[in-house]
């Protein structure tokens, strides 16, 4: 994936050693909120602290050593048609807060919480999270993709997502990359990733120079927030050590959509993770879900 590199600050030093960091941000200044509003995307090099990264990633390295949610098709593939040895190309587990409570109750998720209020208002909350991990040495790019191109075609959705990084993140492992601008854009054409129906990601077809795309390394504990409409990847993993990032989306409800649209690339898909979660749903799985709606209404999610 070839991208410009943004290039992070310079670390501030006094005498004696490193002066201490800075308190981690609730709110964006006023030159961010206008970036985030002109080009669609934002980095952040600190929006929690190192005790925090490592208590959300001790949470998810257990979440994911029992996969959990896999018979719910929570934990699938993202980039494969799931190998029969039981293998994932990029294993991404969704709604890992309703195994990990936890994980609601970090400084990150207060932050962006706050953050996503400021952006969006009052009302906005939590639509989802998830986690994706890139195994170290794998060859799969995250494909460049528009986060709404997954949803209702029916609807326009009101969200922030934010990425955050569980170890140092660059090019070398995988860091975001965003087209500036490219939001104002509207959803775009996508389709089947690799043209393969039984893949759960989707590659945005539309026409679009990927080398003005900008590269977001980060620190542990940095993020980037992006809309939803917001042309975006990540390139593979070729470090030996696995890939971690922790994505929770906040936002508002979705409105009906201003312009009639359809998404044929999301018409006759047949996932591995689809097949699961009809046979949990008919399994009793209907009634769990109801009581988590229920849980999440009653604890203001």
């Amino acid at each position: 994936m070839t991208a410009t590199i943004v290039p992070l600050p310079m670390e501030r030093l006094e005498a004696g050693g490193l002066a201490p960091p800075p308190p981690t941000p609730s709110e964006l200044s006023e030159n961010q909120r206008s970036f985030l509003d002109r080009f669609g995307y934002l980095a952040i090099d600190r929006i929690t602290t190192p005790a925090d990264v490592a208590a959300i990633r001790t949470e998810i390295e257990r979440l994911f050593h029992r996969k959990a949610g896999y018979e719910e098709g929570m934990f699938f593939d993202f980039a494969g048609s799931e190998a029969s040895d039981g293998s994932f190309n990029v294993p991404q587990m969704c709604g890992p807060h309703r195994f990990a409570p936890a994980l609601l109750n970090t400084e990150f998720y207060r932050n962006a919480l706050s953050i996503a209020r400021q952006v969006l208002g009052p009302d906005a909350k939590l639509t989802q999270d998830h986690v994706i991990m890139k195994p170290a040495g794998s060859a799969g790019p995250t494909p460049w993709h528009q986060d709404e191109a997954f949803g209702d075609p029916g609807l326009d959705y009101h969200e922030i997502s934010f990425w955050l990084a569980l170890q140092d993140v660059d090019e070398i492992n995988g860091c975001m990359s965003f087209v500036p601008g490219s939001h104002r854009r509207g959803v775009v054409p996508h389709a089947h990733s690799g043209g393969d129906p039984k893949v759960h990601a989707v590659d945005c077809s539309a026409a679009f120079d990927p080398a003005l795309a900008v590269s977001c390394p980060l620190p542990a504990g940095g993020c980037t927030l992006h809309t939803t409409t917001t042309i975006h990847g990540a390139g593979p993993n070729r470090s030996a050590a696995p890939r971690w990032a922790y994505v929770v989306v906040i936002g508002t409800a979705p409105t009906p959509a201003t312009v009639k649209r359809s998404y044929p690339w999301l018409e006759g898909r047949e996932t591995a993770r689809m097949r699961r979660r009809r046979g949990w749903l008919l399994r009793g799985g209907a009634l769990v879900q109801g009581w988590r709606k229920v849980q999440a209404k009653l604890g203001g999610r």
